[in-house]
């Protein structure tokens, strides 16, 4: 069942790759989708939850966790978007999927999960069919920017170990669906504080083609995180494996849709990462 958790995250997560590059074709107004989104995100987990008192939570210290780490989101969005607009997307995704090594170091100095030196192998190869795969032309990092990549892979990494520590650690006592859904009330609170400030609440600015975006992209963002808590509590002794696994297929699997639906054109580098990361795959799941 764990695998069939793994294998759905991956899926939804790979939707959400694919309603953002519809959002460039339909011009859609990112920040607009994402409030919307997380929203959507909130009531569907709040409705299939059988734990729905949120008062009575408010002094929980696993709450306030999931708070945090929906305020942690929205900071890391923000960081994505501003190193797309520096930097170039392939920097962002670059940048954000490597942060896989951050959740696997954790997993092996801390968590005590047994990691082989194959194990490795397969990690350095994800990393590298990553690189291959996003990278369309030879990166350039501007150095008045740097900062901004090492915040978007220290950030990602920072999301993915806590999601392991807050299932480790409270699933045992709350279901995965009420700590997903307080994860994105903790997106949802600070991204409204955040128009507030920005937008000072200017709903006229608001299309309704923004909110429907953020409606599409709403159930699949949070569908990809409670399969891949559910993953992780399934594989709960090999996070490293579900988070290996789990970065490198999304990509794998988005970059193949891209060709088949936007007719995306791929080099023989794009190529080469592709096969990179079947290979890398097989070997993780070899050495897990």
């Amino acid at each position: 069942m764990a695998t069939i958790f793994l294998l759905a995250s991956i899926a939804f997560s790979t939707c959400i790759n694919l309603i953002f590059r519809w959002f460039k074709v339909f011009q859609i107004d990112k920040f607009q989708a994402i409030i919307i989104n997380y929203v959507v995100c909130f009531i569907l987990g709040f409705s299939l939850s059988t734990h729905q008192d949120l008062l009575s939570y408010l002094d929980e210290p696993w709450f306030l966790y999931c708070i945090l780490l929906g305020v942690l989101f929205i900071a890391i969005f923000f960081s994505m978007a501003l190193t797309t607009d520096k930097l170039g997307i392939s920097v962002t995704a670059v940048s954000g999927k490597m942060s896989v090594v951050v959740p696997v170091l954790f997993a092996y100095f801390f968590a005590n999960e047994d990691i082989t030196f194959l194990f490795v192998i397969g990690l350095m190869l994800s990393i590298l069919s990553i690189y291959f795969i996003t990278v369309k032309k030879e990166l350039h990092i501007d150095k008045r920017f740097l900062i901004l990549p090492i915040i978007v892979f220290l950030g990602g990494g920072i999301i993915d170990t806590s999601l392991k520590v807050l299932q480790h650690a409270y699933s045992s006592d709350i279901p995965i669906s009420t700590l997903s859904y307080s994860i994105f009330l903790g997106a949802f609170i600070t991204g409204s504080l955040v128009l507030l400030i920005k937008d000072k609440a200017n709903f006229n600015a608001w299309k309704w083609k923004n909110v429907k975006a953020g409606i599409a992209l709403g159930v699949p963002n949070y569908f990809s995180i409670f399969f891949l808590l559910s993953a992780i509590e399934g594989f709960s002794v090999k996070s490293a494996f579900v988070f290996g696994v789990n970065n490198v297929g999304v990509v794998l699997v988005s970059t193949l849709l891209s060709v088949l639906i936007f007719k995306e054109k791929l080099e023989l580098k794009n190529q080469f990462g592709l096969l990179l990361a079947i290979v890398s795959i097989a070997i993780i799941a070899y050495a897990s």
